[in-house]
Protein backbone atom coordinates (compact mmCIF):
# COMPACT_ATOMS: atom_id res chain seq x y z
CA UNK A 1 0.00 0.00 0.00
CA UNK A 2 0.89 3.64 -0.65
CA UNK A 3 0.47 6.43 1.55
CA UNK A 4 0.48 10.47 1.42
CA UNK A 5 0.31 13.27 3.68
CA UNK A 6 0.70 16.69 3.56
CA UNK A 7 1.61 19.08 6.34
CA UNK A 8 0.70 22.29 5.47
CA UNK A 9 3.07 24.82 7.74
CA UNK A 10 3.97 28.14 8.25
CA UNK A 11 6.32 29.07 6.09
CA UNK A 12 5.80 25.75 3.91
CA UNK A 13 3.77 23.27 2.14
CA UNK A 14 5.17 19.69 2.28
CA UNK A 15 4.73 16.34 0.72
CA UNK A 16 5.73 12.85 1.40
CA UNK A 17 4.74 9.81 -0.68
CA UNK A 18 5.59 6.34 0.81
CA UNK A 19 5.42 2.23 0.20
CA UNK A 20 4.56 -0.03 3.43
CA UNK A 21 6.78 -2.82 3.20
CA UNK A 22 7.11 -5.17 5.82
CA UNK A 23 5.44 -3.04 8.48
CA UNK A 24 8.20 -0.16 7.45
CA UNK A 25 7.26 2.74 5.29
CA UNK A 26 9.83 3.37 2.33
CA UNK A 27 10.00 6.66 0.70
CA UNK A 28 8.98 6.93 -2.68
CA UNK A 29 9.03 10.43 -2.88
CA UNK A 30 8.75 14.32 -1.17
CA UNK A 31 8.40 17.36 -2.03
CA UNK A 32 8.82 21.19 -0.53
CA UNK A 33 6.86 24.22 -1.80
CA UNK A 34 7.57 27.58 0.62
CA UNK A 35 3.77 29.32 0.95
CA UNK A 36 4.36 31.60 3.75
CA UNK A 37 1.05 31.22 4.76
CA UNK A 38 1.59 32.38 8.38
CA UNK A 39 3.32 35.72 7.50
CA UNK A 40 2.81 38.56 9.69
CA UNK A 41 0.24 36.48 11.63
CA UNK A 42 1.16 38.18 14.40
CA UNK A 43 -0.20 41.37 13.60
CA UNK A 44 -3.03 40.15 11.65
CA UNK A 45 -4.40 37.82 13.43
CA UNK A 46 -5.43 36.27 9.86
CA UNK A 47 -3.82 34.03 7.26
CA UNK A 48 -1.99 35.71 4.80
CA UNK A 49 -4.11 36.42 1.39
CA UNK A 50 -1.45 35.50 -0.82
CA UNK A 51 -0.25 32.56 1.35
CA UNK A 52 -3.65 31.34 0.75
CA UNK A 53 -3.48 31.35 -2.55
CA UNK A 54 -0.23 29.59 -2.68
CA UNK A 55 -1.20 27.01 -0.47
CA UNK A 56 -3.95 26.01 -2.39
CA UNK A 57 -1.76 26.13 -6.06
CA UNK A 58 0.60 23.71 -3.59
CA UNK A 59 -2.27 21.24 -2.38
CA UNK A 60 -3.86 21.20 -6.07
CA UNK A 61 -0.22 20.44 -7.53
CA UNK A 62 0.39 17.77 -5.01
CA UNK A 63 -3.09 16.19 -5.31
CA UNK A 64 -2.50 15.39 -8.64
CA UNK A 65 1.02 14.16 -7.59
CA UNK A 66 -0.64 11.46 -5.44
CA UNK A 67 -3.06 10.41 -7.96
CA UNK A 68 0.10 10.20 -10.13
CA UNK A 69 1.60 7.32 -7.45
CA UNK A 70 -1.42 5.68 -6.67
CA UNK A 71 -1.35 6.48 -2.84
CA UNK A 72 -4.44 4.08 -1.38
CA UNK A 73 -4.60 6.94 1.89
CA UNK A 74 -3.74 10.66 1.90
CA UNK A 75 -3.93 12.67 5.36
CA UNK A 76 -3.40 16.79 4.81
CA UNK A 77 -3.08 18.91 8.27
CA UNK A 78 -2.67 21.88 9.39
CA UNK A 79 -0.14 23.23 12.37
CA UNK A 80 0.82 26.48 13.74
CA UNK A 81 -0.50 29.07 11.68
CA UNK A 82 -3.62 27.44 10.95
CA UNK A 83 -4.05 26.79 14.70
CA UNK A 84 -3.74 30.04 15.78
CA UNK A 85 -5.27 32.09 12.67
CA UNK A 86 -8.86 33.24 13.26
CA UNK A 87 -9.84 32.29 10.02
CA UNK A 88 -7.65 28.78 10.24
CA UNK A 89 -11.00 26.53 10.47
CA UNK A 90 -12.56 28.24 7.71
CA UNK A 91 -9.26 27.92 5.07
CA UNK A 92 -9.24 23.91 6.53
CA UNK A 93 -13.04 23.53 4.69
CA UNK A 94 -12.02 25.52 1.53
CA UNK A 95 -8.63 23.37 1.41
CA UNK A 96 -10.69 20.35 2.10
CA UNK A 97 -12.84 20.97 -1.05
CA UNK A 98 -9.89 21.97 -3.20
CA UNK A 99 -8.44 17.86 -2.44
CA UNK A 100 -11.37 16.24 -1.60
CA UNK A 101 -9.79 14.98 1.28
CA UNK A 102 -10.47 16.28 5.29
CA UNK A 103 -8.13 18.50 6.61
CA UNK A 104 -7.26 18.26 10.09
CA UNK A 105 -5.81 21.22 12.19
CA UNK A 106 -3.32 19.21 14.84
CA UNK A 107 -3.16 20.27 18.37
CA UNK A 108 0.51 20.85 19.46
CA UNK A 109 0.71 17.81 21.44
CA UNK A 110 -0.64 15.95 18.55
CA UNK A 111 1.78 17.56 16.05
CA UNK A 112 4.60 16.64 18.39
CA UNK A 113 3.95 13.33 18.67
CA UNK A 114 4.11 12.71 15.27
CA UNK A 115 6.93 14.66 15.15
CA UNK A 116 8.86 12.30 18.00
CA UNK A 117 7.70 8.93 15.93
CA UNK A 118 8.94 9.99 12.54
CA UNK A 119 12.20 10.39 14.91
CA UNK A 120 12.01 7.06 16.35
CA UNK A 121 11.05 5.01 13.21
CA UNK A 122 13.82 6.55 10.80
CA UNK A 123 16.80 6.77 13.42
CA UNK A 124 16.97 3.48 14.84
CA UNK A 125 19.60 4.19 17.08
CA UNK A 126 17.47 6.74 18.88
CA UNK A 127 17.17 5.50 22.28
CA UNK A 128 13.28 7.40 22.86
CA UNK A 129 13.81 7.71 26.80
CA UNK A 130 17.36 9.63 26.23
CA UNK A 131 16.32 11.71 23.36
CA UNK A 132 15.11 15.30 23.18
CA UNK A 133 13.49 15.96 19.69
CA UNK A 134 12.95 19.85 19.03
CA UNK A 135 10.60 20.44 15.61
CA UNK A 136 11.24 23.76 14.17
CA UNK A 137 8.84 25.37 12.08
CA UNK A 138 7.49 28.49 10.67
CA UNK A 139 5.49 29.62 13.72
CA UNK A 140 6.21 27.46 16.28
CA UNK A 141 9.02 25.05 18.10
CA UNK A 142 7.86 21.88 19.61
CA UNK A 143 10.30 20.07 22.61
CA UNK A 144 9.54 16.50 22.51
CA UNK A 145 10.62 13.97 25.52
CA UNK A 146 9.88 10.46 26.61
CA UNK A 147 8.81 9.97 30.75
CA UNK A 148 8.37 6.15 31.03
CA UNK A 149 5.86 5.45 28.61
CA UNK A 150 4.09 9.13 28.20
CA UNK A 151 5.23 11.68 25.61
CA UNK A 152 5.81 15.02 27.00
CA UNK A 153 6.17 18.55 25.13
CA UNK A 154 6.37 21.79 25.55
CA UNK A 155 5.54 24.35 22.32
CA UNK A 156 6.74 27.62 21.92
CA UNK A 157 6.07 30.52 19.54
CA UNK A 158 9.31 30.75 18.14
CA UNK A 159 9.55 29.63 14.77
CA UNK A 160 11.50 30.93 12.13
CA UNK A 161 9.14 33.05 10.02
CA UNK A 162 7.29 34.32 13.19
CA UNK A 163 10.62 35.44 14.57
CA UNK A 164 11.64 37.24 11.53
CA UNK A 165 8.50 38.80 10.75
CA UNK A 166 8.93 40.38 14.04
CA UNK A 167 12.33 41.36 15.61
CA UNK A 168 14.36 41.46 11.70
CA UNK A 169 13.22 45.06 10.32
CA UNK A 170 16.78 45.48 8.54
CA UNK A 171 18.60 43.15 6.17
CA UNK A 172 20.74 41.78 7.21
CA UNK A 173 19.93 42.48 10.83
CA UNK A 174 21.34 45.47 13.21
CA UNK A 175 23.11 43.91 16.48
CA UNK A 176 20.13 45.56 18.20
CA UNK A 177 16.96 43.39 16.65
CA UNK A 178 19.98 40.12 17.27
CA UNK A 179 20.09 40.67 20.88
CA UNK A 180 16.36 41.46 21.62
CA UNK A 181 15.48 37.98 19.66
CA UNK A 182 18.28 36.22 21.66
CA UNK A 183 16.81 37.19 25.16
CA UNK A 184 13.20 36.52 24.36
CA UNK A 185 14.58 32.85 23.33
CA UNK A 186 16.59 32.53 26.62
CA UNK A 187 12.98 33.53 28.09
CA UNK A 188 11.61 30.46 25.91
CA UNK A 189 14.06 28.11 26.82
CA UNK A 190 14.28 28.65 30.48
CA UNK A 191 12.95 25.41 31.53
CA UNK A 192 13.99 22.44 28.54
CA UNK A 193 15.11 19.11 29.65
CA UNK A 194 18.14 17.58 30.21
CA UNK A 195 18.94 14.48 27.87
CA UNK A 196 21.75 12.45 26.54
CA UNK A 197 21.09 13.20 22.88
CA UNK A 198 19.15 15.77 20.65
CA UNK A 199 17.66 15.75 17.51
CA UNK A 200 16.41 18.55 15.25
CA UNK A 201 13.81 18.21 12.31
CA UNK A 202 12.18 21.20 10.32
CA UNK A 203 13.31 23.04 7.28
CA UNK A 204 16.20 25.03 9.74
CA UNK A 205 18.00 22.20 10.87
CA UNK A 206 18.24 20.41 7.32
CA UNK A 207 19.33 23.43 5.90
CA UNK A 208 21.64 23.69 8.38
CA UNK A 209 23.16 19.99 7.73
CA UNK A 210 23.74 20.77 3.82
CA UNK A 211 25.60 24.31 4.22
CA UNK A 212 27.85 22.54 7.11
CA UNK A 213 28.61 19.93 4.25
CA UNK A 214 28.73 22.32 1.38
CA UNK A 215 25.99 21.06 -0.67
CA UNK A 216 25.38 22.65 -3.69
CA UNK A 217 22.46 20.48 -4.10
CA UNK A 218 20.37 18.85 -1.51
CA UNK A 219 20.53 15.60 -0.52
CA UNK A 220 18.28 14.21 1.87
CA UNK A 221 20.82 10.93 2.44
CA UNK A 222 23.89 12.84 3.57
CA UNK A 223 21.42 15.51 5.52
CA UNK A 224 19.47 12.24 7.18
CA UNK A 225 22.12 11.28 10.16
CA UNK A 226 24.23 13.92 10.16
CA UNK A 227 25.83 15.81 13.08
CA UNK A 228 25.62 19.24 13.44
CA UNK A 229 28.16 20.79 16.35
CA UNK A 230 27.10 23.76 17.86
CA UNK A 231 30.54 25.59 17.07
CA UNK A 232 29.78 24.99 13.04
CA UNK A 233 25.82 26.24 13.72
CA UNK A 234 27.40 29.19 15.54
CA UNK A 235 30.18 29.74 12.14
CA UNK A 236 26.92 29.52 9.72
CA UNK A 237 24.82 32.30 11.61
CA UNK A 238 27.64 34.48 11.94
CA UNK A 239 28.26 34.58 8.26
CA UNK A 240 24.54 35.00 7.56
CA UNK A 241 23.84 37.56 9.55
CA UNK A 242 26.50 39.99 7.86
CA UNK A 243 25.38 39.75 4.83
CA UNK A 244 21.94 40.62 2.91
CA UNK A 245 19.08 37.52 1.51
CA UNK A 246 20.05 37.97 -2.04
CA UNK A 247 23.96 37.50 -1.42
CA UNK A 248 23.01 34.47 1.61
CA UNK A 249 20.81 32.89 -0.85
CA UNK A 250 23.44 33.02 -3.35
CA UNK A 251 26.80 31.92 -0.97
CA UNK A 252 24.81 28.88 0.58
CA UNK A 253 22.48 27.80 -2.60
CA UNK A 254 19.31 28.59 -0.96
CA UNK A 255 16.00 29.61 -1.72
CA UNK A 256 15.50 33.35 -1.19
CA UNK A 257 12.81 32.31 1.11
CA UNK A 258 14.47 30.20 2.73
CA UNK A 259 17.64 32.07 3.17
CA UNK A 260 14.97 35.29 4.76
CA UNK A 261 13.82 33.15 7.79
CA UNK A 262 17.40 30.97 8.02
CA UNK A 263 19.38 32.94 10.76
CA UNK A 264 16.09 33.41 12.94
CA UNK A 265 15.90 29.61 12.47
CA UNK A 266 20.18 29.16 13.74
CA UNK A 267 19.70 31.30 16.65
CA UNK A 268 16.86 29.11 17.71
CA UNK A 269 19.13 26.28 16.87
CA UNK A 270 21.99 27.76 18.71
CA UNK A 271 19.87 28.97 21.96
CA UNK A 272 18.45 25.62 22.25
CA UNK A 273 21.88 23.99 22.34
CA UNK A 274 23.06 26.40 24.47
CA UNK A 275 19.95 25.82 27.29
CA UNK A 276 20.43 21.79 26.73
CA UNK A 277 24.10 21.95 27.58
CA UNK A 278 24.36 20.03 24.09
CA UNK A 279 27.59 20.43 21.65
CA UNK A 280 25.78 18.69 18.75
CA UNK A 281 22.81 17.62 17.54
CA UNK A 282 21.62 14.88 15.40
CA UNK A 283 19.70 15.99 12.11
CA UNK A 284 16.60 13.97 11.25
CA UNK A 285 14.69 13.58 7.40
CA UNK A 286 12.28 11.92 9.14
CA UNK A 287 9.92 13.59 11.08
CA UNK A 288 5.91 15.05 11.29
CA UNK A 289 5.24 13.83 7.93
CA UNK A 290 6.72 10.22 8.56
CA UNK A 291 5.11 9.93 11.88
CA UNK A 292 1.94 10.82 10.04
CA UNK A 293 2.10 7.92 8.42
CA UNK A 294 3.00 5.26 10.94
CA UNK A 295 0.26 6.49 13.71
CA UNK A 296 -2.20 5.94 10.77
CA UNK A 297 -0.96 2.38 9.72
CA UNK A 298 -0.67 1.13 13.65
CA UNK A 299 -4.45 2.66 14.27
CA UNK A 300 -5.70 0.78 10.95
Amino acid sequence: MRFAAVDLGTNSARLLIAELKRETLAEIYRRLLITRLGHELQLKETLSATGKKTTIQAVSTFMQTIKQYRADQVYIFGTSAMREARDGKAFAQELAKVSGVPVEILSPEREAYYSFLGVTKSLPTVRAQQTLVFDLGGGSCELIWQEQDSIKTKSRRIGALYLTDTYFQHDPPTSTEIETMRRQLRRCLQEVPAREMIVGVGGTVTSLAAMAQGLKVYDPEKVHGYVLAAQKIQHLLEKMLLIPVQERARQFSLDEKRALILPAGALVVAEILAATGMVELTVSEGDLLLGRLYAAISSA
